[in-house]
């Protein structure tokens, strides 16, 4: 049974309040242009709210922070505010400059919580594909010195909470992949420490950030085996990890609701997910 105010915030996830106020295009990091600039979208609500930090996916190699326009408003709606972020992409974000950027975007945030009425130590982040790859890097790797961030924010404090959507986990298991290895700028035998260092499940520790994993049984370019094992070992070393598994869940196309149906969505949009997002939402950062 869910705990009360998690289905409160569920229905006001689903049914929304106010209008956000929107802040395009602010900079986190100048010296890469449209590269490194963040959406913000803000509360109806006054003083220190919670903040989901979004990142996008695109194989590392496309996308924009656009993508995640329609989940930002609804979290604003809601009252969280929303940041919805640009990194560089392959060729200039080849491994480790993408999540550099990305640790550099969370710190950022932290350090000019006040201009925004966000509550520094109530952020999470969120990601899907690609971008729940660098979302599960960055909660497990915040601190990891080969990954800090050489921005003028300097390193990000630890993420309140993780939710990564089909995103890769290994990517030791997945280094035949073309797109992995643009990414990483070479193959597995090339270098094998730094695609030890790019796989979240190899850096895990005591004491990481609460997850949420998200995973479709249909979806075979976010491999969501990868989900269970990064649960799996998050929880082995003492952590929270849990996992929602939508059966017959694709990486962009969703059963409908008509047999037989497909809807263009990604997994961590449907109705469900939304649901159990909310729940996970008001237990780990608290209601706005």
């Amino acid at each position: 049974m869910w705990p009360r105010f998690g289905l409160a915030l569920a229905s006001t996830l689903v049914l929304g309040c106010g209008a956000p106020t929107e802040i395009e295009d602010v900079s986190y990091d100048s010296r890469y242009g449209d590269s490194t600039k963040l959406d913000l979208y803000l509360p109806d609500e006054s003083g220190p709210q919670p903040a989901i930090m979004l990142i996008h996916g695109g194989a590392w190699r496309w996308g924009d922070k656009r993508h995640f326009d329609n989940a930002a408003r609804r979290f604003a709606r809601s009252g969280y505010v929303a940041a919805s972020i640009n990194y560089r992409l392959v060729p200039g974000g080849e491994f480790p400059n993408a999540p550099r950027d990305t640790a550099c975007a969370l710190a950022f945030l932290q350090q000019n919580a006040d201009e925004y009425g966000i509550d520094p130590k109530r952020i999470a982040v969120m990601g899907y594909s690609a971008g729940g790859h660098l979302a599960s890097l960055l909660g497990v790797a915040y601190d990891t010195p080969s990954l800090a961030p050489d921005c003028g924010w300097g390193r990000p404090e630890r993420p309140a909470a993780v939710i990564p959507g089909a995103g890769a986990h290994d990517l030791r298991e997945r280094a035949d992949a073309e797109w992995i290895q643009d990414f990483m700028g070479g193959t597995l035998g090339q270098l094998p420490e730094e695609y030890e260092q790019a796989s979240p499940i190899a850096q895990i520790d005591a004491g990481e950030p609460p997850y949420l994993l998200v995973s479709g049984g249909g979806d075979w370019i976010g491999a969501p085996e990868q989900s269970r094992w990064m649960r799996d070992a998050l929880r082995a070393a003492g952590n929270e990890a849990d996992e929602l598994g939508l059966a017959g869940g694709g990486h962009l196309l969703q059963p409908g609701a008509d047999p037989g149906e497909l809807e263009l969505e990604v997994l961590t949009e449907t109705p469900e997910a939304w649901l159990v997002i909310a729940d996970f939402l008001a237990r780990q950062i608290g209601e706005p």
